[in-house]
C-alpha cells in the first residue's frame, strides 16, 4: 500500500495546514523572485521535504517557472521519483562532514544537466558539523547562479546564526486535529477503509501533529485489523491506555489509595503495555487536568478540577518529570517508577504537610511565619508566578 507515499501532496494546493508557507512560495514563483537559500523549520512529518520537492518542480517544470507544476513532464516526474540529477536530496545526519560538503560545493559549480535550476535539499541540516557549516557558508556567501539551497530542520536552534542570516526562513506549524482527521477520512474513503467511531481521533492523538505519522499509523492499523479498524486493536498497536485508567489514578490520589494504584499498574503491565505507555497517558491527563483547572476547555478531567489545587497539579507534573528521567536512565525502572507512583498518589498529603510544617532556616524553626509566606515558598520552588493575592 505505502499510503504515506501514495497520498504525499503533489502540488502546493494539496499541502495541509501550511498556507502561510505555500502562499509565499507561490508568490515567489509567480513573480520569479527566487532566493538562493531557504530554511524550512518545524517538527517531523508536517511537510517540509514535501514542500521542498514541490518548489523544486515549480522552478524546473518544462512549462516554465510556475506555481502550478504540471507533474507530468519528464522533469516533474524525475523530481517526484527522486531520480533527477539536478535536484539532490541529502540526509544531513549521514552526510554531515566537511568532505561531503566540499564535494557538494564542487557539484554546484556545474550548470544543471537538464533542469532550469540545480536544487539542493538538505534534510536535518542541523546535524552538520561545525566545519561543514563553515564550508557551506562560503557557498552561501557567493552562491552560484541557478542554484537553490533548501534546508530542512527540526532543531533550528542548532543552526549557526551566520547560516540563518543568509536564508529565507519558513516555520511549519504542527497540524491541527481537524486537519489530520479530515485527511485520514479522505484516505479511508478513497481506499474503502472501514473504522469504528473514535479510531481516527485516536490515531491523531498518537501522531503528535505529524501527518506522515498519522497516515503511517492508519496503514498499520488497517493491515493489523484485516478489515474494519477497531478501537481495542488500535489501542494495542499504539500503546494507548483507556481514559478510565487515568481517571482511576486521580481518584486514588484524591483518596490516598496506595495499594490500588500499584495493583492497577501491575494489571496494565500484565496486559502487555509498557511503563512508557502508562507514562505517556499520565502526562496527557495531567495536562488535561491543568487545562480544566484553568477553565480553558472542558474535558474528561473536568470532574477533578475542583478536587486538586494548582499547587497539587504542579507536584503531579514534577513527579511525572522524575518518572521520565527514570525511564531514560534507571537500571531498575519499575522499582523507582513504583516509588514515584506512590508519591503521585500521596500528593495531597505532601502539599498539606508542606503548608502545615514550620518554616526553618539552618535547622531552626522560624516563629510567626504566615501562611502566605509558605505559599510564596511553594511558588518559588516551582518557578510559578503569583497573581491575585497569593492565588495562581
Amino acid at each position: 500500500m505505502n499510503l504515506p507515499v501514495k497520498y504525499r501532496p503533489k502540488t502546493f494546493d494539496d499541502v495541509v495546514g501550511q498556507l502561510h508557507v505555500t502562499t509565499t512560495l507561490k508568490n515567489a514563483l509567480r513573480s520569479k523572485r527566487i532566493s538562493s537559500a531557504y530554511l524550512f523549520t518545524g517538527q517531523k512529518g508536517v511537510g517540509k521535504t514535501t514542500v521542498a520537492r514541490i518548489f523544486a518542480k515549480g522552478l524546473n517544470c518544462e512549462k516554465g517557472i510556475t506555481q502550478d507544476p504540471c507533474g507530468v513532464c519528464s522533469i516533474c516526474r524525475e523530481i517526484e521519483s527522486g531520480k533527477s540529477m539536478d535536484v539532490l536530496e541529502i540526509d544531513g545526519a549521514s552526510n554531515r562532514g566537511i568532505d561531503q560538503i566540499r564535494e557538494l560545493r564542487e557539484n554546484v559549480r556545474f550548470v544543471p544537466v537538464k533542469a532550469r535550476y540545480k536544487v539542493i535539499i538538505i534534510d536535518e541540516v542541523h546535524m552538520l558539523t561545525h566545519e561543514a557549516f563553515n564550508a557551506l557558508l562560503k557557498t552561501l556567501e557567493e552562491p552560484p547562479p541557478n542554484v537553490v539551497f533548501i534546508f530542512a530542520t527540526t532543531e533550528v536552534r542548532k543552526i549557526p546564526d551566520t547560516v540563518l542570516s543568509r536564508t529565507q526562513k519558513f516555520d511549519f506549524k504542527p497540524l491541527l486535529k481537524n486537519e489530520i482527521i479530515n485527511r485520514l477520512e479522505y484516505i479511508c474513503k478513497q481506499e474503502q477503509i472501514e473504522y469504528e467511531n473514535g479510531s481516527l481521533e485516536l490515531i491523531y492523538k498518537a501522531s503528535g501533529g505529524s501527518m506522515r505519522d498519522a497516515i503511517t499509523l492508519l496503514e498499520q492499523a488497517y493491515i493489523y485489523s484485516n478489515g474494519i479498524i477497531k478501537l481495542n486493536s488500535l489501542r494495542e498497536i499504539l500503546g494507548i491506555l483507556e481514559d478510565e485508567i487515568f481517571v482511576n489514578i486521580f481518584a486514588y490520589a484524591r483518596d490516598g489509595k496506595n495499594q490500588e494504584a500499584i495493583t492497577l499498574l501491575d494489571n496494565i503491565i500484565m496486559q502487555g503495555y509498557s511503563l512508557h505507555d502508562f507514562y505517556n497517558g499520565l502526562v496527557e491527563h495531567i495536562h488535561l487536568l491543568l487545562r480544566a483547572k484553568l477553565k480553558e476547555e472542558p474535558n474528561i478531567m473536568h470532574k477533578f478540577a475542583d478536587t486538586f489545587s494548582v499547587y497539587e497539579i504542579m507536584y503531579f507534573l514534577k513527579i511525572a518529570e522524575d518518572m521520565e528521567y527514570i525511564l531514560k536512565n534507571s537500571r531498575h525502572p519499575r522499582v523507582f517508577f513504583d516509588y514515584n507512583l506512590l508519591r503521585f498518589v500521596n500528593v495531597p498529603k505532601i502539599v498539606i504537610s508542606s503548608l502545615s510544617a514550620p518554616v526553618t532556616h539552618e535547622g531552626h524553626a522560624l516563629e510567626g511565619v504566615k501562611y502566605e509566606d509558605k505559599i510564596k515558598k511553594l511558588i518559588d520552588e516551582f518557578g510559578l508566578k503569583e497573581v491575585d493575592n497569593g492565588h495562581i
